[in-house]
């Protein structure tokens, strides 16, 4: 059958719109691969440069001992978490070295004992996290070697252990808060960095400062949004003081929980069972240590 000029015109309106079509697609792959790279690259520049100050050069405005009350969605609290950051000899191997404690009381309590030791750069780093909740318990150690391979052992009757190398923009998500007073330093406002939780496991983590922007010194709090892309549609918002130090944590990850920070007298106030974890926090620390 002969086309008819309505045919021909049908058929060219299709590939017009095919190609329009196809343009379309082409266009929004570069701007969805844009919205991906740049933020991976600024992520990636934001940890070289914590790796390039170091460690301890963050612990003095941070605060090198931390405590938070952790409050569920009612206001009650549930718990409370203790950081402690102490500096070893200079020429040690690993002279940054940190206890960390979390410890939730009720029917899905849960007490989660960490050690952290790393070089300042955290380019070697030993791990190691235990836990104990109802009817579970365990634990896992990971040690990144100056190769750039990081082992991950779960203990267990038969221990697993697997190997892998971290990409260029992964830290330890016990590390997070340096991210947050970095991008603060460079003005970042989004960038996109490969967490590595106490399990081994790594996880992309969008982090967006969405406080109003200003001068910095007319700055009371900073606000900061974390999305862990994970699957879990877990999320964090971050506030930090004007010493750039966490004040508070809204978690989101089955359900709602409230980190705010407090002293340790007022923790062994609002949770009196804790006293019998943080003398032994205090010994590790040693009798001449600083308190802060």
């Amino acid at each position: 059958m002969d086309e008819t000029p309505a045919t021909r015109k049908h058929q060219t309106y299709n590939i017009v719109l095919l190609g329009l079509l196809a343009a379309g697609l082409v266009i929004a792959h570069f701007i969805s691969s844009s919205r991906y790279t740049g933020p991976l690259r600024a992520g990636r520049d934001i940890v070289a440069e914590i790796k390039r100050k170091g460690i301890s050069s963050f612990l003095d405005s941070m605060g090198r001992k931390s405590f938070f009350l952790i409050k569920n969605a009612r206001g009650q609290t549930t718990g409370f978490t203790m950081d402690v950051f102490i500096e070893a000899a200079p020429d040690a191997r690993l002279n940054i070295q940190s206890t960390g404690l979390l410890y939730i009381r009720g029917r899905y309590g849960r007490e989660q004992l960490m050690s952290f030791q790393s070089d300042e750069s955290f380019t070697e780093f030993a791990w190691k996290s235990e836990y104990a909740a109802p009817r579970q318990k365990g634990g896992t150690e990971l040690v990144l070697e100056k190769s750039g391979v990081l082992t991950v052992i779960e203990s267990g009757k038969s221990p697993e252990k697997v190997s892998y190398k971290p990409g260029f923009s992964s830290i330890p998500e016990y590390l997070l808060d340096l991210v947050l007073t970095q991008m603060l330093d460079s003005a970042r406002r989004k960038i996109i960095v490969e967490t590595i939780n106490a399990d081994g496991r790594t996880v992309e983590a969008i982090v967006s400062r969405t406080d109003d922007s200003g001068p910095p010194e007319d700055k009371q709090q900073y606000e900061f949004l974390v999305n862990f892309l994970d699957g879990r549609r877990a999320s964090q918002r971050v506030y930090l003081d004007s010493r750039k130090r966490i004040s508070k944590i809204l978690l989101k990850e089955d359900g709602i929980y409230l980190f705010e920070r407090t002293t340790m007298e007022n923790v062994l106030l609002e949770v009196p069972e804790a006293a019998r974890y943080i003398p032994q926090e205090h010994k590790i620390l040693g009798p001449n240590q600083p308190q802060y």
